[in-house]
């Protein structure tokens, strides 16, 4: 499990019910002070509206949240913090002590809510559709090695060493010294590829991106482990000679690598969501549409959520017994207790990963469209009354 996947799984653990906790996520790719002004009344109109529905007894640790929310928010108008982020993501809860940011590079629509747990939906989908990926730039003289996630540079290091330039002499001096020059090249190679092979062995969802020559690449390639070799994402060409300002090439490379990435995921999107149906639907280890899915979240079964964009249907949670449902009910109809409203798509995916499972969201298809846009892969098939017996089938 990567660090941010830690968080993650962190936050979808979190209810507090007494003490709200604020959630919003901000697209800050800003070109003007217009952008600018266009976020900031955004969050003062959703702040106010917050607190004029807030209950009584929310309190002052509420306020304190929120005021510490409008100043985050208002360093980000002003360009006091870090302008590479496209986007930003804050849960905040002063009762409970909880202030945390992520920064994204991608943009992101403005969203703001107020409950007693983290909206995790729009983190998730940047979480399981940027995987993190190990980027190798590599030379004669090694390696700049990049570790990213989230779509940018978690860390990074230079694994490099001097190698003499070629010469024209001839001879067996020519040769000799061509020799010596490709064994240095291989040390430089062999150096890089135990920092590449000690990041993807410590991440197993890694994937390695290779940019350079096509001669580099091959050579750095044939340093790598077997088992290494059929992660490899992508070979990208080397930065052309115009690249040369500070930071320019690095840009580049990880933007042409996220980019990689992202296509990857689109095209697993595309096989992912018919291999889950077949499997459905031949009996194995897979449910289709929302009162199936709902029901094997309940029993923790759900190993893979598939969500499409946009998913919005409501549903209900028992204060007593922690169950949910489809639609709304009065009353919970696992153990008649109390329930409330939950937008379902968010409980669904709270659910699956405080059970240490993935939420996959994919661009609208017609294939998750006949099935309400939600489907899931299993751990085990386990028991329909495995948590209770429903007094009537949950409807659609």
């Amino acid at each position: 499990m990567t660090a941010i996947e830690s968080e993650l799984l962190e936050l979808a653990g979190i209810r507090s019910e007494e003490d709200p906790v604020v959630t919003l996520y901000l697209n800050t790719r800003w070109s003007d002070h217009h952008q600018r002004e266009r976020v900031r009344l955004f969050v003062r109109h959703r702040m106010a509206r917050a607190r004029a529905r807030a209950p009584a007894d929310f309190g002052e640790a509420f306020e304190r949240t929120l005021r510490r929310v409008e100043e985050h928010v208002e360093g980000l108008v002003r360009q006091a913090f870090d302008e590479s982020a496209h986007g930003v993501a804050i849960f905040a809860c002063e009762g409970l002590g909880l202030w945390r940011t992520f920064e994204l590079k991608h943009e992101i629509e403005n969203e703001f809510g107020v409950g007693p747990t983290p909206q995790l939906l729009r983190l998730a989908r940047f979480v399981f559709d940027y995987q993190p990926a190990v980027v190798a730039v590599v030379d004669a003289r090694g390696a700049w090695i990049f570790e990213t996630a989230l779509g940018d540079v978690i860390a990074e290091a230079r694994i490099e060493h001097q190698v003499p330039a070629r010469q024209s002499m001839g001879g067996w001096s020519q040769f000799r010294y061509q020799r010596h020059v490709d064994q240095l090249v291989e040390r430089n190679h062999e150096e890089a590829a135990k920092t590449v092979t000690f990041l993807l062995e410590k991440d197993p969802k890694s994937q390695l991106i290779l940019v350079g020559t096509s001669r580099e690449v091959a050579a750095f390639e044939r340093a790598l482990p077997a088992w290494i070799r059929p992660r490899i994402l992508a070979k990208m060409p080397a930065p052309g000679p115009r690249r040369d300002r500070k930071g320019e090439i690095r840009e580049h490379v990880l933007a042409s690598a996220v980019e990689e990435v992202l296509e990857h995921e689109r095209a697993l999107e595309k096989s992912g969501a018919h291999a889950v149906v077949g499997e459905a639907l031949a009996g194995g280890l897979a449910e289709l549409g929302p009162e199936d899915v709902v029901l094997a979240a309940n029993q923790g079964r759900v190993h893979r959520l598939l969500l499409e964009d946009g998913f919005d249907q409501a549903g209900w949670r028992c204060t007593n017994c922690d169950a949910f449902g489809i639609k709304t009910a009065k009353a919970c109809r696992y153990c008649g207790g109390p329930t409330e409203v939950v937008a379902l798509g968010e409980e669904l995916a709270r659910r699956v990963i405080q059970e240490g499972g993935e939420v996959e969201v994919y661009e609208p298809q017609p294939l998750l469209d006949h099935y309400f846009g939600v489907a899931a892969v299993l751990r085990h098939r386990g028991a329909r009354a495995e948590i209770g017996a429903a007094s009537e089938p949950l409807a659609y």
